[in-house]
C-alpha cells in the first residue's frame, strides 16, 4: 500500500476512525483508497478459503448466552421489552377499565362528613399536646445541679445505688412518661375508632400518633441516660456503670473494678460471671428494682458495635458508603465577606483535625467534610454543625465509639430543640445534629414538592379508578366462597397494589422526607438502601426503612441484649417483631374499625418467612434469587393485596 494511502491527519488510528471524525478534505481521498483495499484483501482471503462447505465451525468448547455462569451478557434488550409489555398491558386494563366503568374519581374529600373533618382536628390535637406535655415532664426532671465527684467515686469502686438504676426522682418522670406514651396512643385511637368514618383520615391520625408514640419513646429514653450521665459527673459519656452490670435474683450487681477502668472498655466483653469475682468487686443493689425497659448506653446505635445483629453491620457498612452533600456556599464577588468566609472555613479545617472531646464538642462542635460554614456567621467557635467525624482510619473508629454532640445536657431541653426534633426526618433523638449550612436549594425544593403533588394525584386516581372496583368484586367472591374468584381479585389487585406502593414509598421517603431534610438542613439523608436487591427477608426489613430500623435497634434491640438484661439475640428479634405488629394492627386496624389481628398475624409471620429465605440463600447461594423472589411475593404478590382485602371487607360489613 502506498503512502497516499494513509490518512495525513498525523494519527495512527484506522483510516475508518479518521473518517469518523471528519477528516479534512485533503484527507479523503486517501482514506477511501485505504478503506476499498481492505475490502478487497478480505474478498481475496474468503475466495482463497479451500472446501469452503468443509470448514470447520465448532473448534471450542463454549457456553449458552443464557447460563447462569456467564455473567458478562447483558439484558438491556429484554428489559426494554418487558418494560414496553408491561406498558402495553397497563393500557389495555386502563381501556377496558374505562369501557366498564366509566370515569370514577371524584374531587377529593367532597364526601367527607364535616364531623370527620372536626374529629381529625381532635385527634391531632391531642397529639400536639402530648408533645407539649413531654417537654414539661424533660423540664421539671433536670436535676437542680450534678454531684461533685462522681466521677472519682466510680473510679474508686464507690457507687450510688440512685446512680446506677432508677432514682426516686427519677420514678416519677418514668411514670409521668408512661402515661403521657399511653395518652399519645389512646387518645387518638379512640376518637378514630369511635368518630371518624372516613379510613383515609383515620389512617392520618393514627399515622401521625404512631410516629409521635416513637418520636417520645426516643425522647424521653435518651434523655434518660444524658441524666444519669450528668448526675454521674461523665461527661465524657464513656463510663457508663450499667454496662458492667448484671442482674441476679432480683438484684442489680455492678462490677465496679471493670467500671472504674474506663481505658479497658473497648477490650472487655461483658461483666464476666458475677458469682465468680469476689465480694469485693461486687456492688448489689437491694433497694431499686430493675427498670427494664430503659434505655441503653448506646445513644448513637453504633457505641456497642461487638454485640451488632448478624447483617447490622452490613446495613452499617452501606449507609455509611453513601457520599457526603456536597458543601453549599453563597457565590459572591471578591470583598471583606468573602475574605472572613475563607478565613473561617481554614480556621475551622484546622480545628477539625484536631482530637475532640465530648467536652470541646460541647464548645465548638464536630465538623464533618459534608459540612460547610454558613456565610453569615463570623463566630469561630460557634459556626461548625454538629455532625459525625467524616476521616477515615483511626479517627473514624474514634468518632464511632465515642458519644459526641455539640449540645450538652442540660442545655438541650428546650422547646426549640425539641420542636426541631418533632420535624425532624428521623424517629432518634439526638440533642445536635449533622447540618449542612448554606442557602436551600429552591430547584431540590420545587422539585421535591412537585413530585409530592403529582404522585398523590396519581394515587389517588389508582384507588378510585382501578382498586375500589376489583374491591367490589371481591366483596362478592368472599360472600359467594369463591375460591378461584378471589384469587382472581386478589392477582388482579396486586398489580394496582405495587404500584400504589411502589408510589407511596418514593413520595414518603425520597420526595417527602428529601424535601423536609432540605427545609431543615437535615445532612444525614439516608432514608433508605436498595431493599428491592434483597435477597432475603430480614435485609428488607433492615434496608427499606432505615428510620425505623434505627429506632428498633437503638431502643429496643440493643437495651435487650446488652447489660443488665443480656436477653438472646432471638429473644430481641421475637420482642422487635412484636412491637412492630402492635402498631401495624393500631395504624391499619383502627382506622377500618376492624381489630381482627391481620396486621399483627401478618407481621409476626415474618420471622417464619426470614427463617426460609435465609435457608434458601444458604441453599442455592445469594446469586440465585430464590430469596428475593419469595420476598416479592410474599410481600407485593400475595401478602398486600390480601390484607387489603380482608380490611375492606371488614369494614364495607361493619358499614353497610
Amino acid at each position: 500500500m502506498d503512502d497516499r494511502s494513509q490518512p495525513t491527519t498525523g494519527s495512527k488510528l484506522p483510516a475508518t476512525t479518521a473518517l469518523r471524525r471528519r477528516a479534512p478534505p485533503s484527507t479523503r481521498h486517501s482514506a477511501h483508497t485505504a478503506t476499498t483495499a481492505a475490502r478487497k484483501k478480505r474478498n481475496n482471503k474468503k475466495q482463497s478459503m479451500p472446501y469452503l462447505q468443509a470448514q470447520v465451525v465448532h473448534y471450542k468448547p463454549r457456553i449458552s448466552v443464557l447460563d447462569k455462569e456467564l455473567t458478562t451478557v447483558s439484558y438491556h434488550g429484554l428489559v426494554n421489552f418487558l418494560l414496553l409489555l408491561l406498558s402495553a398491558t397497563l393500557i389495555r386494563l386502563a381501556i377496558e377499565n374505562y369501557l366498564k366503568y366509566g370515569i370514577l374519581v371524584s374531587i377529593p374529600g367532597a364526601s367527607v362528613s364535616w364531623l370527620d373533618w372536626l374529629a381529625t382536628l381532635a385527634g391531632v390535637l391531642s397529639v400536639v399536646a402530648s408533645f407539649l406535655a413531654a417537654y414539661a415532664i424533660e423540664k421539671r426532671a433536670v436535676p437542680a445541679a450534678r454531684l461533685r465527684h462522681a466521677e472519682s467515686d466510680v473510679a474508686d469502686g464507690v457507687i450510688d445505688p440512685a446512680l446506677v438504676g432508677v432514682p426516686l426522682e427519677e420514678r416519677h418522670t418514668v411514670m409521668m412518661h408512661v402515661a403521657n406514651l399511653g395518652f399519645v396512643l389512646v387518645a387518638p385511637a379512640c376518637i378514630t375508632y369511635f368518630a371518624i368514618f372516613q379510613p383515609a383520615l383515620g389512617t392520618l391520625v393514627m399515622s401521625f400518633a404512631c410516629i409521635m408514640f416513637l418520636k417520645l419513646y426516643s425522647l424521653a429514653a435518651t434523655n434518660f441516660d444524658l441524666r444519669r450521665a450528668y448526675r454521674l459527673n461523665d461527661s465524657r459519656l464513656d463510663n457508663d456503670p450499667l454496662r458492667f452490670s448484671s442482674l441476679g435474683r432480683g438484684r442489680l450487681v455492678v462490677d465496679t473494678v471493670q467500671c472504674g477502668r474506663p481505658e479497658q472498655h473497648a477490650d472487655s466483653d461483658d461483666s464476666g460471671d458475677a458469682d465468680s469475682e469476689p465480694a469485693t468487686n461486687r456492688l448489689a443493689l437491694r433497694h431499686i428494682p430493675p427498670f427494664k425497659t430503659r434505655s441503653s448506653f448506646s445513644l448513637n446505635a453504633r457505641a456497642l458495635a461487638e454485640a451488632l445483629v448478624e447483617g447490622d453491620d452490613c446495613i452499617d457498612a452501606k449507609a455509611d458508603a453513601l457520599p457526603q452533600p456536597q458543601p453549599r456556599l453563597r457565590q459572591r464577588s471578591v470583598s471583606a465577606a468573602s475574605e472572613t468566609l475563607r478565613r473561617i472555613v481554614a480556621a475551622s479545617e484546622r480545628c477539625s483535625t484536631m482530637p475532640a472531646t465530648a467536652t470541646e464538642a460541647v464548645g465548638e462542635g464536630a465538623h464533618s467534610d459534608g459540612e460547610a460554614v454558613s456565610s453569615h456567621e463570623h463566630s469561630l467557635p460557634h459556626t461548625l454543625q454538629a455532625g459525625a467525624e467524616a476521616a477515615t482510619g483511626k479517627k473514624e473508629k474514634v468518632a464511632r465509639n465515642q458519644i459526641l454532640y455539640s449540645v450538652a445536657y442540660p442545655e438541650n431541653v428546650t422547646l426549640r430543640n425539641f420542636g426541631y426534633f418533632w420535624l425532624a426526618p428521623t424517629l432518634c433523638y439526638q440533642p445536635s445534629y449533622p447540618l449542612i449550612s448554606g442557602p436551600i436549594r429552591k430547584s431540590f425544593l420545587a422539585k421535591r414538592v412537585a413530585e409530592l403533588l403529582i404522585i398523590g394525584m396519581a394515587m389517588y386516581v389508582l384507588i378510585q379508578q382501578y382498586a375500589v372496583p376489583t374491591l367490589v368484586g371481591s366483596v362478592q367472591a368472599i360472600d359467594t366462597r369463591d375460591g378461584f374468584w378471589l384469587s382472581e381479585r386478589v392477582l388482579k389487585l396486586s398489580v394496582i397494589s405495587a404500584i400504589v406502593w411502589f408510589l407511596g414509598f418514593y413520595a414518603i421517603f425520597h420526595a417527602g422526607l428529601n424535601a423536609l431534610a432540605e427545609i431543615l438542613r437535615f445532612a444525614d439523608r439516608a432514608f433508605y438502601l436498595d431493599w428491592w436487591n434483597s435477597v432475603d427477608l430480614a435485609a428488607y426489613w433492615r434496608e427499606w426503612n432505615l428510620p425505623i430500623h434505627y429506632f428498633c435497634k437503638r431502643h429496643i434491640m440493643m437495651p435487650l441484649i446488652s447489660p443488665p438484661l443480656s436477653l438472646p439475640v432471638n429473644v430481641g428479634v421475637m420482642f422487635t417483631f412484636l412491637v412492630s405488629a402492635i402498631m401495624h394492627e393500631l395504624l391499619f386496624g383502627i382506622p377500618t374499625h376492624c381489630l381482627k389481628g391481620y396486621s399483627f398475624v401478618g407481621m409476626m409471620m415474618q420471622i417464619p418467612l426470614i427463617q426460609l429465605t435465609q435457608w434458601l440463600v444458604r441453599w442455592r447461594g445469594p446469586e440465585s434469587g430464590l430469596g428475593n423472589a419469595v420476598f416479592w411475593i410474599s410481600f407485593c404478590i400475595v401478602g398486600q393485596p390480601l390484607g387489603v382485602v380482608q380490611y375492606y371487607y371488614t369494614w364495607v360489613k361493619n358499614n353497610p
